[in-house]
């Protein structure tokens, strides 16, 4: 499996695809930077409480379009490198040719894999060239509860941790970004169990997320809505039982790509 894994990896990651969604990431990041974090780089000269990376970035703050852009379509971008390699595989031959010789679960493992990872990266990635840019211009002052600067309180998700070491917070967060958006990318390997279309399989892990972010704001239930809590500045604040089942429901959504694989190999090889 490690040899294909390796080939399985190369398909995801040097392609078209994904440097379209890594430039989209980072053409939304620039424009945050021109737009939020220039106009305000003077300010370090007032002699005032200087403004800190930590509250400017475009995952630190809860005002920009760019980062309401970014963190409401990125399942799009995550899915659009790797996200419909199964179906294109199953229906070009090549899935059943590649089974064949690697036994059903390695070539399944290694395309999960391959679609995780690929999604992590498309959202992460973005992510920490913001916040490295934005400290070419803004010093990384730690967060200061009292100045009102900062979207997160101390009651908030790990808003110790915040306050007491936000690097630490910072990484902790795209890990978990990673995480929760590489397991949406990989919906659209279970909804290629279903359906020949692309396009739909595509859209499956966005069509997944808006259903959430729907829920969460119809029943008022917002820390169900990932589009709020997965952002750094925690628009909707995180609730653990919200978390882990949700991450639940993806991992189970990754359980049944490999159990129902043999579906697979009659509707679509």
């Amino acid at each position: 499996m490690g040899n294909y894994l390796k080939f399985e990896l190369d398909r995801a990651f040097r392609n078209r695809r994904m440097a379209a969604a890594l430039s989209v990431g980072f053409a939304l990041s620039l424009w945050h930077l021109r737009d939020y974090v220039l106009p305000v780089r003077g300010y370090v000269l007032s002699g005032d409480y200087p403004l800190s990376a930590f509250g400017k970035w475009m995952g630190g703050e809860n005002y920009s379009l760019q980062a309401a852009l970014y963190f409401m379509w990125i399942p799009i971008l995550c899915a659009l490198p790797h996200g419909g390699s199964f179906a294109f595989d199953c229906a070009g031959g090549y899935g059943n040719q590649a089974a064949t010789r690697l036994g059903w679960r390695a070539y399944l493992g290694a395309k999960y894999l391959a679609v995780f990872l690929s999604g992590a990266a498309v959202a992460v990635l973005p992510l920490a060239f913001d916040f490295l840019a934005t400290n070419l211009f803004l010093p990384a002052v730690r967060p200061q509860a009292g100045l009102g600067l900062f979207p997160i309180g101390a009651e908030g998700f790990l808003g110790d941790l915040y306050y007491a070491h936000p690097l630490l917070y910072l990484l902790v967060y795209l890990a978990m970004d990673g995480l929760f958006y590489g397991l949406f990318t990989t919906v659209s390997l279970f909804a290629s169990l279903w359906t020949r279309n692309r396009f739909a399989v595509l859209l499956a892990p966005v069509l997944a997320y808006l259903l959430l972010y729907g829920l969460g704001t119809t029943t008022g239930q917002l820390a169900a809505c990932p589009a709020g809590y997965l952002r750094p500045s925690q628009l909707f604040v995180p609730k653990l039982p919200w978390l882990l089942g949700e991450l639940a429901l993806l991992l189970a959504a990754g359980a049944a790509f490999f159990g129902f694989f043999r579906k697979a190999e009659r509707g679509l090889l």
